[in-house]
């Protein structure tokens, strides 16, 4: 069994829970999210998320680049352990940009409930995306875009964009492909890309921060 930290929605610390029992329940937590972005190629790289996963979606989507739970007692720095089990990707902590904090209470079915805290990163990654590998079944693959396209897709000035998957082949994609949830609301994908953005054009990373 997998245990996490929970908390109230205050931040103040409860005790321990096993993983399985936490979205049942709709306990508060701490999760590690990052977006990987190409500085060279002016591209993000997302995940493809197995529909599996959860049986949350009734279709593979495409989710943010890393995410997943800190583990009972870790810190924020061993997000990195996140990112490397997931894409494969090694980096050092003091390589990642801290976006900020992003505090989530949706039900999204009567036995899947996300409360979370959400520490948000940009991953620099200056690779292939074909370089990057699957580590388990929970992510089935990885696709690129460049941050441009996304930004039209995310604004509903382009109907659909094509970006590269890790195998090299071309995917046309549109709305649909993605995580509804974070299409509306505060518009995750979007503030994501746009910080994307601001990051490629060289701007002080303080002041990325949401």
């Amino acid at each position: 069994m997998e245990f996490i930290d929970v908390y109230n929605e205050n931040h103040e610390y409860l005790g321990i829970c096993e993983k399985g029992l936490v979205h049942k329940l709709g306990l508060w937590h701490k999760v590690f999210n990052g977006i990987i972005v190409n500085k060279e190629n002016k591209s993000v790289i997302f995940q493809i998320k197995n529909a599996k996963h959860n049986q949350v979606h009734n279709m593979d989507k495409i989710d943010i680049s890393v995410g997943g739970h800190y583990q009972a007692g870790e810190n924020p720095e061993d997000g990195i352990r996140e990112i490397k089990e997931e894409s494969g990707i090694e980096i050092e902590w003091k390589d990642l940009i801290y976006l900020g904090e992003r505090q989530v209470s949706i039900v999204v079915k009567e036995d899947y409930i996300v409360r979370e805290f959400q520490k948000i990163f940009i991953i620099p990654y200056n690779g292939s995306v074909t370089d990057m590998k699957c580590k388990n079944d929970e992510v089935i693959g990885f696709i690129e875009f460049k941050i441009s396209d996304c930004i039209d897709l995310f604004l509903k000035d382009k109907e659909s964009i094509v970006g590269i998957d890790n195998k090299g082949i071309c995917m046309e994609v549109t709305l649909k492909n993605f995580v509804e949830t974070y299409l509306k609301g505060d518009e995750l994908y979007l503030r994501l890309v746009i910080a994307s953005k601001r990051f490629i054009e060289g701007e002080r990373k303080e002041l990325l921060k949401w």
